[in-house]
């Protein structure tokens, strides 16, 4: 017998999947690293990453509807980032380790962005450049460039619909 409780978990988990590979797709966009300066790394690619969860976790977080979706997203990204580095070939001893540190360092991402996106004053410069940028010199019109977009895909993802994330769907703007 399957319960109710039970299609809707799975519901909710095809949603958070459908979503993460939004987010992923998204994080992969070459103007990232070709227009902002971002290394294309596996650090450089997980900066791009956290933001990206960032935005999508941060249109969720008032809306009580989604708060197992949010759930089931983070649980989404932390598969894939032991998927991750079992894939570049972490030993199995260490992967726990290095799962929690990086999932550690993806919570305070989460933090950092959404204290700076409460200022409105045009002040997230400082936590993109000790999260997005930290792996060298960047110009000021890069971090400019990289907080309009943060805003503006806020902006744009309040727009979406608790019905639209519960089924999976949303779409992010281009790099600019």
């Amino acid at each position: 017998m399957i319960s109710l409780f039970k299609q809707k978990s799975i519901g909710i988990t095809a949603a958070a999947r459908a979503l993460y590979a939004t987010i992923v797709n998204q994080s992969r966009e070459p103007g990232f690293f070709t227009s902002w300066g971002i290394p294309d790394t596996p650090n450089g690619r997980f900066e791009v990453l956290a933001l990206h969860v960032f935005l999508v976790m941060h249109r969720m977080r008032d809306d009580i509807d989604c708060a197992k979706l949010a759930r089931s997203l983070s649980e989404q990204a932390v598969l894939d980032i032991d998927r991750n580095l079992r894939e570049m070939g972490v030993g199995d001893l260490s992967v726990g380790r290095k799962v929690k540190s990086l999932t550690e360092g993806l919570y305070g991402r989460l933090a950092a962005y959404a204290d700076g996106m409460e200022r409105e004053n045009g002040n997230l410069g400082e936590e993109l450049r000790r999260n997005l940028f930290s792996e060298g010199e960047v110009q000021e019109s890069v971090v400019l460039a990289a907080e309009l977009y943060l805003r503006r895909e806020r902006n744009s993802l309040l727009g979406w619909g608790t019905a639209d994330l519960l089924a999976g769907r949303i779409s992010f703007g281009p790099v600019e």
